[in-house]
């Protein structure tokens, strides 16, 4: 740019309106303040640019989108260290409308066929509140003491705030299936138990996730 064109170029800005001067300089600082720490957005907006399907997006290995560990999805590094995950588990509205649950889980017997998706229709199958299989029923987790695990997945908003224990059950089931490496089935009981005894969950010591967030780590291994 010559001299003449730089001077012409200051004696435009000189002459702008006052308020937009003001919004130029506003939207110059926005830039730099960007620049400086847009590779420190949330985690939640980093976990969710990971999460297309870079697999097929299909169940059983087939594929899938990045999912994270409790405490990588926490972190939401945008470097990737060692071998990547993929989870392709299901949701809740899946395995309520899918009966043939991974061994040794039972979905029961539905009783009336009119009304599958209400769970006063269902009766046997897993309970809920299992010694060896399932969660427990304690303190915060009073509520589901007299629900099998297809009545928790079935319960809805209002029997089941959150809904924490269906999407428990879902990841549990997931995690038996091989569908959510990053998660065991261990890992999702203890999930529910902590939350049962305590009232949330520590992904990493200091951190506490109370049930949405659960949730939200939980729908994060799940594609349909």
């Amino acid at each position: 740019m010559s001299t003449i064109e730089q001077q012409k170029g200051e004696m435009e800005d000189s002459n702008l309106p006052q308020d937009v001067a003001n919004q130029t300089q506003s939207v110059d600082e926005s830039r730099r303040r960007f620049t400086k720490s847009g590779v420190l957005a949330s985690g939640v907006l980093l976990t969710l640019a990971s999460r297309p399907s870079l697999g097929g997006g299909g169940g059983g290995g087939g594929g899938g989108w990045v999912c994270k560990t409790p405490s990588g999805f926490l972190s939401a590094n945008l470097s990737q260290h060692g071998t990547t995950q993929y989870c392709s588990g299901r949701t809740p509205g899946y395995w309520g409308t899918h009966y043939n649950w991974p061994s040794p889980y039972k979905s029961g017997t539905c009783n009336n066929t009119q009304y599958k998706q209400d769970y006063k229709s269902w009766s046997g199958g897993t309970m809920f509140k299992d010694t060896t299989l399932g969660f427990h029923c304690t303190g915060y987790g009073a509520g589901y003491l007299k629900y099998s695990m297809m009545q928790v997945i079935l319960l809805g908003g209002n029997g089941d705030p959150y809904q924490l224990g269906a999407h428990c059950v879902a990841a549990l089931l997931n995690a038996k299936m091989g569908w959510t490496p990053v998660l065991t089935e261990a890992q999702v009981r203890a999930m529910f138990n902590d939350y049962a005894s305590y009232g949330y969950y520590e992904p990493t010591a200091g951190v506490k996730w109370y049930p949405a967030d659960i949730v939200t780590y939980l729908k994060s291994t799940m594609t349909l």
